[in-house]
C-alpha cells in the first residue's frame, strides 16, 4: 500500500495515462497529469516535480508494492506499458495468492460463523469464485 493517498493518486493517474495508447506520454505530460489530479482531488496547488514522477515509475516497475508494472520508454522520450492490457488496478491473482486465500477460508471456516450467516455466505461466494479461477488455470 502506498505511503500516503497522494502517492496513490499519482500511481493511479500514471496508470490511467499509460493505459491510454492513443496518446504519447512524456515525463512532462505525466507530471502535469499528476499535478492536475492532485489539484482536482485534494486541492493541492503545489503540483509535483519530475523527480517525484520518476520515483513513482520506479516504484510501479518494482515489486515493492506488487505492481511489477511493465513500463517502458520508447523513442527515448515516451512512456507506455509494454503490455497494452496491463493496469495496476486489474492485477490478476497468482496461483500462490489463490492458495493463500484458500487457506484463509479454511481457517475462517474452522472458527465458525456469525449468527446471521453472512460470513458463511461471503465465504461460499469467495470459495466458488476461487474454485472457478483454479479450474481455469
Amino acid at each position: 500500500m502506498p505511503a500516503n493517498k497522494n502517492a496513490l493518486i499519482r500511481y493511479k493517474t500514471i496508470d490511467n495515462c499509460l493505459r491510454n495508447r492513443y496518446r504519447r506520454w512524456t515525463l512532462d505530460d505525466l507530471v502535469e497529469a499528476c499535478s492536475d489530479a492532485l489539484y482536482d482531488m485534494e486541492g493541492i496547488t503545489k503540483g509535483v516535480c519530475a523527480r517525484t514522477v520518476q520515483m513513482d515509475i520506479q516504484i510501479m516497475r518494482s515489486d515493492k508494492l506488487g505492481y511489477n508494472a511493465p513500463i517502458e520508454v520508447y523513442d527515448k522520450i515516451y512512456y507506455r506499458y509494454a503490455d497494452p492490457d496491463y493496469s495496476i488496478t486489474e492485477m490478476p491473482l497468482t496461483l500462490d495468492d489463490c492458495k493463500l486465500i484458500k487457506r484463509a477460508i479454511a481457517l475462517l471456516d474452522k472458527q465458525g460463523h456469525d449468527e446471521s450467516g453472512e460470513t458463511a455466505r461471503v465465504l461460499t461466494k469467495v470459495q466458488t469464485r476461487l474454485q472457478s479461477l483454479l479450474n481455469f488455470v
